[in-house]
């Protein structure tokens, strides 16, 4: 009788490790020392149906030692179309209170942001979005990577 029940809880494992998020679309930017102004985190991926529902999760790692509790951004669109979208984004690393928002161990800090959530992309075709710093310091420093993560919703 106890092996019916191991083999239970290994298929009840399996079935549940197999029900994560769809990520069709998941690529980093890492940004050394600095991000100067003209260091653009370029991100590129494909659409193949405009029905489907996705999550945009930016993923900032940065310096447990930052010295801003934010940061501003320009985040360009560029549509299969050649329409071409920039909108401004303060990234909000810290409370008012200056505790991180993000998760930190004593190398890095983590933050996970939800820039869209369900959108639909009504253009079959190549979209690409990059981010510039737009804050005082020409260099910014602290800020070690950005990455774009494109999640399949489930309705």
């Amino acid at each position: 009788m106890k092996y019916y029940s191991y083999i239970a809880v290994f298929i009840f494992a399996l079935t549940i490790s197999s029900c994560g998020p769809n990520v069709v679309y998941e690529q980093e930017h890492t940004m050394g020392e600095s991000w100067a102004y003209d260091d653009s985190a370029e991100f590129e991926f494909e659409i193949t149906d405009p029905n489907i529902e996705y999550d945009l999760l930016l993923t900032v790692v940065h310096s447990p030692n930052f010295s801003h509790q934010n940061f501003y951004t320009n985040i360009t669109t560029t549509f299969p179309t050649e329409e071409v979208f920039t909108d401004p984004l303060s990234i909000e690393l810290a409370n008012k209170m200056g505790t991180w928002l993000s998760s930190c161990d004593s190398e890095e800090c983590t933050l996970h942001l939800l820039l869209r959530d369900d959108v639909k992309f009504k253009d079959v075709g190549t979209y690409n979005i990059s981010f510039v710093q737009n804050t005082r310091d020409a260099q910014l420093k602290g800020i070690h990577s950005l990455k774009l993560s494109l999640i399949e919703t489930v309705e």
